[in-house]
């Protein structure tokens, strides 16, 4: 009884709450050069199908408006039965914008990059690039492996300006990463990982946005990092560098996950503004 949702978009169009809507495969809203405008409405639930690997991405131009309420969150789940969902059935929410990011060591401008999973091409000259608005959603039980080492995140933001700042987001039971960022300059507040199967926040390729007040909570045994970081991997003093400013950020980690488990793992010319930080539990140390 969902409405269906596969294939490539490049009409603007409205998700209401009144249905369920299934995702299949990969839904690509845009076409990398024309603008095409997602919009959910407070209160829909956006199931991915398990069995096609489902994901939702943004390309670059386009923009998705996914504003939920306290009341009524927007709720992207796995399309299993209650109670049979599991981390990683389906893919996860990437969103390509077209701000700079340091991946192009070639000294290539302005730099692009393609995004992990073949999610689409990210990264350009607009800091100020924005890709539309995420408020009060729920992400949950994403994070599919397209081969091996090779995970989608919950929520991946690609080369994403200033003018997009995601505010009271929830990533829970992923089998990758919560919410990464690469290169741009998008404000994240109130972000709530739990339980995540990798690293809950990853910064990485030039991201110089900013976050505030985050919690990231390990459970069940799995984790890897509270948060990992990196520069460029290869050229660590690329620029832009990695220089995001953190504020109001709590980590706690399960002293069950044995692998490498750091509250904050920093590397590779990551070079954060940082405070009021709290973190505790995690078995490899804090920082």
């Amino acid at each position: 009884g969902a409405c269906l949702l596969t294939g490539t978009y490049t009409t603007s169009m409205r998700l209401t709450a009144d249905k369920p809507w299934l995702l299949r495969s990969g839904v690509i809203i845009g076409n990398d050069t024309d603008e095409t405008i997602l919009e959910i409405e407070a209160g829909t639930t956006i199931y991915g199908e398990s069995a096609t690997s489902a994901l939702l991405i943004i390309s670059r131009g386009s923009e998705i408006w996914a504003e939920g309420t306290a009341a009524a969150p927007i709720v992207f789940t796995s399309d299993q039965l209650d109670g049979s969902r599991a981390r990683g059935d389906w893919g996860g929410l990437v969103i390509n914008g077209l701000a700079p990011i340091n991946a192009c060591t070639d000294g290539t401008t302005p730099c692009e990059a393609e995004g992990e999973g073949n999610t689409g091409a990210y990264g350009g000259e607009d800091w100020a690039d924005t890709s539309g608005s995420l408020k009060y959603v729920v992400i949950e039980f994403a994070g599919t492996e397209v081969s091996p080492d090779n995970e989608v995140n919950a929520l991946g933001l690609q080369g994403v300006g200033s003018g997009t700042s995601p505010d009271y987001i929830q990533l829970h039971q992923t089998l990758d990463d919560c919410i990464e960022f690469w290169g741009g300059a998008a404000t994240a507040k109130h972000i709530l990982c739990t339980s995540p199967g990798d690293d809950g926040i990853d910064f990485d390729l030039g991201f110089q946005g900013k976050m505030q007040f985050a919690i990231v909570q390990q459970s069940g045994g799995t984790g890897n990092n509270g948060m990992e970081a990196d520069n460029n991997p290869d050229v660590h003093t690329a620029t832009p560098g990695t220089t995001p400013t953190v504020a109001n950020v709590t980590f706690i980690g399960d002293p069950a996950v044995a692998e490498s488990n750091y509250a904050m793992l920093m590397r590779r010319g990551f070079g954060p503004v940082m405070s009021s930080v709290a973190m505790d539990g995690f078995s490899s140390g804090c920082l």
